[in-house]
């Protein structure tokens, strides 16, 4: 009767995990190597693994070629290496965790990483943050794969892949491990906690040593308190939530617009490519990255006169390309345009600190997307070390998730995996079934047989009662009423057939051991017993191991029954004014719309 199940094992997984950590830094070192290699290569013809932005380069019109170029190679590399390498990366992760026992193949592992390092370099508008955490998660599943592991300890290298892919990119790495718990575990344990905070912390500190300990995007602390600045949250979130729905079923609908094309998806990144160059050939600075864009926005010191402009064309390029199916993330462009749109509110109310504006439409644009308040309250704490913002970021946090789960069914994490026909859940709570113990619910009394009765005593039994023996199997008791075995009537059956078995007693035939449960033992323990001996009842022994009854597939439906109460059955339990016993007797339960239950 734990609080957790946590054991030595989860140590052993813990370690892994310290490995799978420290690999994940280094692809995310090696990653931001490679676009900067890339950046260099396409638009700059020189071999550099400096990270610099596209612009300005001396390519002329030149430049357009590029962007098409990356998206020509993207095609060939997912049609005839893998086409898991298409699109931001975490839906896979999700998929593979949830439908595929968390196996990723290498393939991807190498796949990946290239593919957006090409679509990047090459100017297209995406982060490397979502390209990042799946290359990390697949280390970590490849690591899994070559060890005896099951399919949940896999899972946790995995994640802790991702984990460590984030921290090691943004040097945030508390909001690593609440993105890989609330986000892609689908749990809350710590037999998954604690190795993915391993990973996550090795990550970060191997990152300091490449990349320097200076949060990536500071900003300067304004007072919290300030009513402009709360307003302005709540507005933003709202904003937020609005948007999210937007940019969700713009990316979408463009991807739909795509699969109507007469021409193979190995094309679509390349037609993705044309419109990134002509958003380059207006507007150089949305190609990229854009990291020197987003530290501009959380200093406040962003071009007003270039601000719209921005705005709409690297949201109508990201929106293009990511529909079209190639290679790259979504973190960086969601603060990108959360940032703009909190910056332009900024300058139309003539606010005096347009940063502080533009770190809160960040944080309510990506809380709308992803649906994870509590991830991107950490992650834009530690992206800015801004503490004081804390107050208004979490007020926008709060309402941009609540209302875009409200007016969204589904996230654009989520999106993709239910148009391929399964179905996520993203609530999570404790298991009702291991909150109930099986004293709590009343047993099915079972009659029982005695060890030394004989078989077709039994037999007869059966047959001359068929409603009082009307289940396929019967304890089987020793004088004292200890249970040691079972008795089935198929057989049963099969003895009496052979004649000689007919006057041997039960014992010698059906004394074995049986799966037993306690009252103290949970339904959660009574559905692990079933799933791993095949049966559908169990029976119950006491602490001398004397049968006690039966449970069965209706006890376990039995067992949920508090939880539908509290979650179906409405009741009012006080009354400003009491109504008069002739009008309405007091206690009553009525039924209600629906078929709740109001009184």
């Amino acid at each position: 009767m734990a609080d957790f199940r946590f054991s030595a094992r989860s140590l052993y997984i813990a370690a892994l995990a310290a490995v799978v950590g420290a690999s994940g830094a280094c692809i995310a070192v090696v990653l931001q190597k490679m676009i900067g290699f890339f950046t260099n290569l396409f638009y700059f013809h020189r071999l550099s693994f400096s990270f610099v932005p596209p612009y300005p380069n001396a390519l002329g019109l030149g430049a357009v070629f590029v962007p098409v170029a990356g998206g020509l190679l993207i095609g060939l590399m997912a049609r005839y290496g893998s086409d898991k390498i298409r699109g931001h990366g975490i839906p896979e992760a999700m998929e593979a965790i949830l439908n595929g026992k968390s196996v990723v193949s290498p393939k991807v592992a190498i796949l990946k990483p290239i593919s957006a390092a090409i679509s990047i370099g090459s100017g297209g508008p995406f982060g490397s943050e979502g390209p990042i955490i799946m290359s990390g998660g697949s280390l970590g599943s490849v690591i899994g794969q070559f060890l005896h592991l099951t399919a949940g300890e896999r899972k946790v290298l995995l994640l802790s892949g991702a984990a460590a892919g984030m921290s090691a990119t943004f040097h945030a790495p508390i909001a690593a491990v609440f993105f890989a718990v609330e986000l892609l575990a689908f749990e809350m344990r710590p037999r998954s906690i604690v190795p993915i905070a391993v990973a996550s912390a090795i990550a970060d500190f191997i990152r300091q040593y490449w990349m320097g300990t200076e949060p990536v995007f500071p900003s300067s602390a304004v007072p919290a308190g300030r009513m402009d600045i709360v307003a302005a949250a709540l507005g933003l979130g709202v904003l937020g939530a609005g948007l999210a729905y937007i940019l969700t079923k713009a990316i979408y609908g463009t991807e739909d617009w795509f699969e109507k094309l007469p021409i193979h998806w190995m094309w679509w990144p390349a037609m993705g490519g044309i419109v990134i160059a002509l958003g380059g050939l207006a507007d150089p600075r949305v190609l990229g990255v854009g990291y020197d864009s987003i530290g501009e926005l959380v200093a406040g010191r962003f071009p007003m006169h270039f601000l719209l402009g921005f705005l709409l064309i690297k949201t109508a390029i990201w929106v293009v390309a990511l529909g079209s199916g190639t290679s790259g993330g979504i973190m960086a462009p969601l603060l990108i345009i959360g940032g703009t749109v909190g910056d332009a509110l900024a300058a139309l109310v003539h606010a005096p600190d347009p940063g502080v504006w533009a770190i809160i439409g960040m944080a309510a644009v990506f809380s709308g997307v992803t649906r994870s308040p509590l991830t991107t309250v950490v992650f834009m704490l530690e992206l800015t070390h801004d503490l004081p913002v804390l107050l208004p970021v979490l007020l926008a946090c709060t309402v941009a998730a609540g209302l875009s789960a409200l007016i969204l069914p589904r996230s654009i994490l989520t999106e993709k995996i239910a148009r391929r026909g399964r179905h996520i859940a993203r609530d999570y709570a404790v298991d009702p079934l291991d909150q109930v113990k099986v004293s709590q619910l009343e047993l099915v009394p079972m009659l029982s047989f005695h060890e030394h009765e004989t078989v077709a005593g039994a037999l007869e039994k059966m047959r001359h009662a068929p409603d009082e023996y009307r289940y396929k199997g019967y304890p089987l008791v020793a004088g004292n009423g200890r249970l040691i075995g079972e008795v089935r009537r198929a057989d049963l059956e099969s003895l009496a057939k052979s004649g000689a078995a007919g006057n041997s007693p039960l014992s010698r035939y059906f004394a074995a051991a049986v799966p037993a449960v306690t009252p103290d033992h949970t339904f959660g323990d009574v559905c692990h017993i079933m799933l791993s001996t095949g049966q559908t009842r169990q029976y119950v022994v006491d602490e001398d191991g004397r049968s006690q009854g039966l449970l069965t597939r209706r006890s376990i439906l039995e067992s949920r029954r508090k939880q539908w109460e509290e979650e179906n059955r409405r009741e009012r339990y006080l009354h400003l004014f009491r109504w008069s016993s002739a009008a309405r007797p007091v206690g009553k339960r009525e039924p209600s719309a629906g078929g709740h239950v109001r009184s």
